[in-house]
């Protein structure tokens, strides 16, 4: 980990304040060369390679590389090359259904995901709620959300996805308010397929459960986990001692009493946590999201039914998806702050011969100098969240 920026550009030629012209690549030399803007044909008909230097700024990095541009126009593929190349063609939607994700989480994945997720957070201000029970206030910014089925899964993991997944992200947008969430799909060691959701808005247990529940029911999980343990109960309590180690005898009774209650009608199907005093989110809800799967064990005769977990095994809100960042070409100005940032303490730069990546909180840049970054960032924020951060420099 070098703490120098040592991304391999020339210094440019200005045509103006902010634009900079690069000479193609050739295969003798790897480093673009500067060429004068008074040898530069705007006029020719031949497509010329432009590398301009650009940050793209996040929350928790900025990224400094060459942008490629074409002028006047990028290259057309001949009709050759694109006859030879349709029989190879796929059509997205066709793949949408059948993907088969094994539990594995790529290194591209978890940018995206850790992306989103440092957006997120950025985006969720403190917000001080009541409890429903308790009628105790406190401070709450963020809800971890894990949604169970009550029964053994016998439907596709599309078919969960589609009909209940989709059907309670979209009550919680409703009836909630929810605006920035992320969520994962995981398969538990029964087989079963499990969800973790982080969402931005406070959302009462019970409320939560009864919601989950009844959208599960759609397809009859509720009632395949009520007449499963009226059969097991039929005589009364029933220690379970394969659960004893995690689930005393005590919780077990208090547990069937509770469902003789409400006749075996609402499963102990979710879990949620307000998260408040953990230092580091990111990494807590990285650490959740992103971790790879354990193949299951599962008792039916056909395993490989639900081994392979199939469709998007994560997603989020439409906002947090794609995110590409404030980006700005790079200026003598700009190149003086970037500099700053990379000599300070305790900020991590890494380099590679295409892009450098400087890991710094942009709420940090106010202290390091860096107006320029700093304000085009929540401007960028303001333009495409509509949020206002609350500091000035």
């Amino acid at each position: 980990m070098s703490s120098q920026l040592q991304l391999n550009i020339l210094p440019p030629v200005f045509r103006d304040e902010n634009y900079f012209e690069f000479a193609p690549k050739t295969k003798r030399k790897k480093v673009a060369k500067c060429i004068p803007i008074s040898e530069y044909d705007s006029t020719s008909t031949k497509p010329e390679l432009t590398l301009i230097p650009t940050i793209s700024i996040h929350p928790k990095s900025i990224t400094y590389y060459n942008q490629i541009v074409w002028q006047p126009h990028k290259p057309v593929r001949r009709e050759s090359d694109k006859e030879n190349q349709s029989e190879f063609r796929t059509h997205k939607h066709l793949l949408s259904s059948s993907r088969t994700a094994e539990g594995n989480v790529s290194a591209i994945a978890k940018r995206k995901i850790k992306k989103a997720i440092d957006y997120l957070l950025l985006l969720t201000s403190d917000k001080l709620v009541t409890s429903v029970s308790t009628g105790r206030r406190f401070n709450f910014k963020i809800a971890f959300i894990t949604l169970t089925l009550p029964s053994q899964q016998i439907h596709d993991d599309n078919v969960i996805k589609r009909t209940c997944l989709n059907s309670f992200l979209l009550e919680l947008q409703k009836y909630y308010g929810v605006k920035n969430y992320v969520w994962r799909a995981e398969k538990q060691k029964n087989g079963s397929i499990h969800f973790h959701v982080i969402v931005d808005k406070f959302i009462n247990w019970n409320e939560l459960r009864n919601r989950w529940n009844r959208i599960v029911n759609k397809l009859g999980y509720v009632d395949r986990y009520r007449e499963k343990m009226k059969e097991f109960y039929k005589d009364g309590f029933v220690l379970r001692n394969d659960l004893i180690k995690n689930w005393s005898e005590v919780k077990q009774k208090r547990a069937y009493k509770a469902n003789l209650e409400t006749g075996y009608n609402n499963p102990n199907s979710t879990d949620i946590h307000s998260i408040k005093k953990i230092r580091n989110l990111t990494h807590y809800f990285i650490k959740y999201l992103t971790k790879n799967e354990t193949p299951p064990i599962l008792p039916s005769p056909n395993p490989e039914d639900y081994i392979k977990q199939k469709g998007r095994i994560w997603g989020s809100s439409k906002n947090l998806q794609n995110i590409k960042g404030a980006r700005i070409s790079v200026d003598w100005e700009l190149e003086a702050e970037i500099k700053s940032i990379s000599e300070s303490k305790n900020v991590k730069v890494y380099s590679s011969d295409y892009f450098s990546v400087i890991s710094v909180n942009f709420s940090r840049l106010a202290g390091f100098g860096a107006s320029r970054i700093f304000t085009a960032f929540c401007e960028y924020l303001n333009k495409e969240f509509g949020y206002n951060y609350q500091f000035s420099i």
